[in-house]
């Protein structure tokens, strides 16, 4: 007969996905108000499958500066997109439950020799028959079965951990952009204080009579073009911080300012030991959790080949002689026809397919890492440049033309084009910045882990 199992706890293993150097600190040469650097919350360490907060719960988004890892610890908690995993995992438990009990036993009551003619008239010779039968495993198809749901249970885990990943990826993004429109908006707030300066150096020369209405109508025009960037900034900026709070369920954003240090860069490590790293993503441990998944079917399925018997006994009631009598029975199937060959055959067939799955994954992750890589690496030397020669550069020009036009050697134009040209430079340097924190979310989510501490555990 069929033994009840003892089920074990099962500590889940898995991956604190994090970010660093993803928040905003302005350059020497921006006007911003200064920000300190985030923490790395590029950590990992084995986590269970958090609950999500209940609706009625109160927020705990801060009213002040908002970090990144406040950020991120909201999302793991908040997010819609994590919270059915808390449920599937409920339902993995009672699948690996169903999975360890024992097949249910019968009880039959058989009556025979009645409601037939002569001696056997009526119920004068019934043989009433009570049995009591169980059906017993062989093969090991009970612990094969609870091996299946048991793999399955780790395949939600490591899909949690995917998502997880994803999720927190997509909040140190939405992050990272509105630390950069924050930037961006005080860069219009710059450009627009230069534009009402210019003006009002303008109308004192064209009051003293050494400035033309042309200049002053060109300094009206640039303040008014000022004026339209900032409306524009701040339009762009409370767009991207109501898609942040979003992340945690919130439609409009408590927090006044995302603190980071949009132009911090990590060096760059070589190539080939990032690509030693996707066997550890995330993406390929869904794929190993598959794997053993396979495995255990095919385990399942060769267990089953085995048939099982049946055992039984009873009490038989001889109504004639009024006498009872024992009755035992066994019996067990013949695996004539049916030896589970198809199930045997599908079972290897889905592990193969795994397999062949996983090694495409791996070959995709690989093409997709040297993208993002080598755009990482051009967006750093972009950066270098920027800050170490052509800002300092365009805002040397700035200063020299403004003295020169307060003293009357450079017209207004030659001061409006130096101004145009440091403001694009500087959007330029924010863009690029923006860009570089992007490629390395995307890198370390991809490898899912920081990629400096390679050495590290996952």
């Amino acid at each position: 007969m069929k033994r009840i199992v003892s089920v074990r706890n099962l500590f889940v293993a898995g991956l604190i996905f994090g970010m660093a150097g993803c928040v905003t600190k302005p350059p020497a040469e921006s006007h911003s108000q200064p920000e300190s650097q985030a923490q790395s919350a590029a950590s990992r360490g084995p986590v269970e499958i958090p609950k999500q907060r209940e609706p009625s719960a109160p927020m705990r988004e801060p009213t002040g500066v908002l970090t990144l890892r406040a950020a991120l610890a909201l999302a793991l908690t908040e997010n819609p997109e994590l919270a059915p995993f808390a449920w599937q995992t409920r339902a993995n438990e009672a699948r690996v439950l169903q999975a360890g009990l024992w097949l249910n036993p019968e009880l039959g009551l058989e009556v025979e020799d009645v409601l037939g003619t002569g001696d056997t008239r009526g119920f004068r010779e019934a043989q009433t028959t009570l049995q009591l039968s169980q059906v017993i495993e062989l093969g090991g198809k009970r612990a094969a079965r609870a091996a299946v749901a048991s793999q399955a249970r780790d395949i939600t885990k490591s899909e949690y951990e995917l998502k997880r990943v994803e999720v927190l990826g997509d909040v140190t993004q939405r992050f990272i952009q509105v630390v950069a429109n924050q930037h961006a908006l005080d860069l219009a707030l710059t450009n627009r204080q230069l534009a009402e300066d210019a003006l009002r150096i303008v109308q004192e020369r064209v009051t003293a009579g050494k400035g033309s209405a042309l200049e002053d109508r060109k300094a009206q025009v640039a303040l008014a073009r000022g004026e339209m960037l900032v409306g524009s900034a701040r339009h762009i900026l409370d767009a991207s911080r109501k898609k942040l709070s979003a992340s945690w369920r919130n439609a409009q954003p408590l927090f006044n300012r995302a603190e980071a240090d949009l132009f911090a860069r990590k060096p760059v490590p070589p190539f080939e030991g990032l690509v030693d790293r996707i066997s550890r993503s995330p993406e390929i441990a869904r794929w190993v959790s598959e794997t053993k998944l396979r495995e255990a079917e095919i385990k399942l399925a060769d267990a089953r080949r085995v048939p099982n018997v049946a055992v039984g006994g009873g009490i038989r009631h001889l109504a004639g002689p009024g006498d009872m009598a024992l009755v035992l029975g066994f019996s067990m199937p013949l695996r004539l026809f049916d030896r589970n060959q198809g199930g045997m055959a599908e079972a290897r067939a889905l592990l193969g397919r795994t397999e062949a799955e996983q090694k495409a994954a791996e070959v995709r992750l690989g093409t997709v890492l040297l993208g993002l890589y080598e755009e990482m690496a051009r967006a750093v030397q972009v950066m270098d440049g920027l800050q170490k020669e052509i800002v300092p550069k365009a805002e040397d020009a700035l200063a020299i033309s403004r003295d020169g036009f307060a003293q009357g050697r450079f017209s207004y134009l030659e001061v409006l084009d130096a101004q145009r040209t440091l403001f694009d430079i500087k959007q330029e340097y924010i863009q690029t910045a923006t860009a570089y924190h992007q490629f390395l979310v995307e890198l370390e989510r991809l490898i899912g882990q920081p990629i400096e501490g390679g050495n590290s555990h996952p």
